[in-house]
């Protein structure tokens, strides 16, 4: 059965802010430090996201409560450092409260449960429908019956952010940070999409 997911926001700080630390050490500390101090400009790049995928306004406060929450609980230790000419990789722990797992049971209560879900068939006045609406009818029951296309989205999404605003439990990440130095100053790279996640707590290791 097909998984649905909320989508979640991608973040990134421009690299260029980040570029006046000394070492690449200081800079991947100052990227999730950012992040920890709830930077404006992460807050600003949240508040876009959540508005481009949210449209209901009780969605996007709970969604925002959830991140700003995660933004100001991570916690980080840098692991290790390596330096080769102008490329560096520092090694990061980051611990972060498990929206994953709550996102995965979301998903797999969904799976195993898709009739609490399911958006009612309208009530169709057998006695003004003709043959042929009727067996059009019929057979849209019969495959909405084995899939969750259908599906209330607003009750699911609704579901999902109630078990990751129950989640007080936490998981560690490691993360490979990698920089290059430009005009004499350390930058960090773009990150992949699972490091961003990460950092979000939303990062399925299975």
């Amino acid at each position: 059965m097909k998984k649905y997911f909320i989508p979640f926001l991608v973040i990134l700080l421009s690299a260029c802010s980040l570029g006046m630390n000394n070492s690449p050490k200081q800079v991947v500390s100052s990227f999730l430090d950012k992040y920890k101090n709830q930077d404006s400009t992460i807050l600003s790049q949240l508040e876009d996201t959540i508005n481009n995928e949210y449209s209901n306004d009780d969605y996007r406060q709970r969604y925002k409560t959830l991140m700003t929450n995660q933004y100001k609980n991570l916690e980080y230790e840098i692991k290790d450092e390596t330096i080769e000419d102008d490329n560096a990789v520092v090694e990061a722990q980051i611990t972060v409260y498990d929206y994953a797992s709550a996102i995965r049971n979301a998903n797999d209560y969904l799976n195993s449960n898709p009739d609490e879900f399911k958006i009612a068939n309208p009530t169709i006045d057998m006695e003004d429908a003709d043959d042929e609406t009727t067996k059009d009818t019929e057979e849209d029951t019969l495959t909405n019956d084995n899939n969750t296309s259908d599906y209330d989205q607003d009750k699911f999404i609704d579901y999902k952010l109630s078990q990751m605003e129950n989640v007080s439990d936490k998981t560690t990440y490691t993360i490979e940070f990698t920089l290059t130095k430009i005009d004499g100053k350390w930058q960090m790279d773009s990150l992949s999409n699972a490091d961003i996640e990460k950092i979000h707590g939303i990062y399925n290791q299975g």
